[in-house]
């Protein structure tokens, strides 16, 4: 090689170089205080019959169609779908701050008409919509982040510039200023480093999960709701991964407790208190419920109800949540391990698994068996709670027509507390941390009209109530109190060796059991949330 090719070489070399430079500032530049302060104020545009009202748009003011309107679920502000007023709004207009660098408050975000139902002026304490039917269109003024409400007039001659104390539920959110983000993925999404707690008196934030897939659209319909009054980024989608990703929150709060919301069925939340227990987050969060489920067991206990509420009100639930006390409740370990009958006896590693509510043998499993298998078949359409419902009384049904658990007590043999027990004839074994079980069917207080000892149920003593079910009819004769269940007893210590492959589930999770012997205890508690009835 001569040296003009040398030279050439070096040169491209140093040509190359130059240029991944540039790139590199390039990049630098998109990630400058300007880029980062336009995306981390990206509006997140819903649909607006979320909102169940009138709505106007906040570009050309014309009254919005529900199929043709927008709003953004993090500031309120309303647009057409089409590009002219969606472009402008982005462009004009906006959004809460995700995050703050180099401040210790945060200032008003006001958004221009649009104001919920019912309420009233911040400064003359009016009913702001009392003139909406005579000055139709934008009318009032709303801060996207404390909430408070003006009248036109009102609105000139309040301090608009003045720093946000974040208004009536400023001890559930997260400012911010608290944080420091590591990298940033999307503009719903913040990878933490740190949270700083403000000073905000008596402050224990509240984190929102959501599961979408539950309950219908209700489950994103919270999510949409709940980002207009709290940080939009500590609303939270329940996704593939868990929710590991939102208890993170929860950690870098320490040691600073915080509460969280889960919307979802029994299965989702036990999924959230499981998660906690695993990265062992001091203080444990308390856990509020947004039943979703089909059953909703743990939520009718802790007085959140069968079924969300048929109108969706953030302010309502807000207030819910502030004013339930937090409680203790027994986590269970179902220790299986499994065996082979040959000799020598094979024995496998012991598989654990949590326990809130319940735990169940026999046909009460198998009909949630075959229900889940159906609901995970590609054939499967529709999800609501009514269908749900549908099939899980068609499965009852054909246990009733072909019983499938019949004797299902020579197959099993039960030790309370170290005391072998004489199964009378069954078809299911029934084991309850908590006194609702099958979709609300209250067995301990069905147990009591007997006359016998009285079982008083408590959901942190570390005791299990065992129950015996005759048949799928005798479930449907419980379900509408018109019977009783077989009572076995109580223990805090349980074990159960099963001869022959049963059908089980834990919480409404189920499974096919092969032979096993297993061991039922408390050995941890969760924190939960219970409201108590006003």
């Amino acid at each position: 090689m001569d040296i003009g090719t040398i030279e050439l070489s070096v040169e491209a070399l140093i040509g190359s170089l130059l240029a991944l430079s540039i790139l590199f500032a390039f990049c630098r530049s998109l990630l400058s205080e300007d880029f980062v302060s336009t995306f981390k104020t990206r509006h997140s545009w819903k649909s607006i019959k979320v909102l169940e009202q009138a709505c106007f748009c906040n570009v050309c003011e014309i009254l919005l169609t529900p199929s043709a309107g927008l709003f953004c679920d993090c500031c309120g502000l309303c647009t057409h779908a089409t590009p002219p007023c969606q472009r402008r709004a982005d462009r004009e207009y906006r959004c809460k701050d995700k995050w703050l660098r180099n401040e210790s408050t945060v200032r008003h975000l006001w958004v221009h008409g649009n104001l919920p139902m019912g309420v009233h002026c911040a400064d003359c304490n009016e009913e702001v919509d009392h003139h909406v039917s005579t000055d139709p269109g934008l009318y009032g003024w709303r801060c996207a982040w404390c909430q408070r409400c003006y009248h036109n007039d009102c609105y000139t001659r309040a301090d608009s510039k003045e720093a946000c104390d974040l208004g009536e539920f400023k001890d559930m959110i997260f400012p911010p200023y608290c944080f420091v983000a590591a990298r940033t993925r999307d503009s719903m999404r913040l990878h933490l480093a740190s949270i700083t707690p403000p000073d905000i008196e008596n402050w224990e934030p509240l984190i929102v999960i959501a599961n979408t897939k539950s309950g219908s659209s209700t489950g994103a319909n919270v999510l949409s709701l709940l980002r207009g009054y709290l940080h939009p980024l500590q609303v939270m989608e329940l996704g593939s991964r868990g929710p590991q990703d939102a208890l993170q929150w929860a950690a870098k709060a320490s040691p600073r407790p915080c509460r969280i919301l889960v919307a979802g069925g029994d299965g989702t939340i036990g999924w959230v208190l499981n998660t906690i227990y695993t990265l062992n987050i001091k203080p444990q969060p308390s856990v509020a419920i947004m039943p979703l489920g089909t059953g909703n067991d743990l939520s009718r206990v802790l007085g959140w109800g069968a079924e969300p509420p048929s109108v969706l009100d953030p302010v309502k639930i807000l207030r819910s949540i502030r004013r339930a006390r937090s409680v203790n409740l027994d986590r269970y370990d179902l220790q299986i391990e499994k065996l082979h009958y040959r000799l020598p006896i094979q024995r496998h590693p012991t598989k654990t698994i949590h326990v809130y509510n319940y735990f169940s043998v026999g046909v009460d499993a198998y009909i949630t068996y075959n229900f889940h298998k159906t609901r995970e078949s590609r054939f499967y359409l529709l999800s609501s709670r009514i269908f749900n419902k549908l099939l899980y009384f068609t499965f009852g049904t054909q246990q009733v027509m072909q019983p499938g658990c019949e004797h299902i007590e020579e197959k099993l043999t039960l030790y309370l507390d170290n005391k072998p027990v004489q199964l009378p004839e069954l078809q299911a074994l029934v084991f309850l941390n908590i006194d609702s079980w099958g979709a609300g069917c209250k067995l301990c207080e069905l147990s009591n009209a007997n006359g016998e000892v009285r079982i008083v149920n408590s959901i942190s003593d570390g005791m299990m109530e065992v129950f015996g079910i005759v048949s799928s009819f005798h479930i449907a004769q419980l379900q509408c109190n018109i019977s009783k269940p077989v009572r076995i007893g109580q223990a805090k210590q349980i074990r159960l060796q099963v001869k022959e492959t049963v059908p089980m589930q834990a919480d409404g999770e189920p499974w096919m059991q092969s032979p096993a012997d297993i061991r039922l205890s408390s050995r941890s508690q969760a924190r939960v949330l219970k409201l108590a009835a006003t």
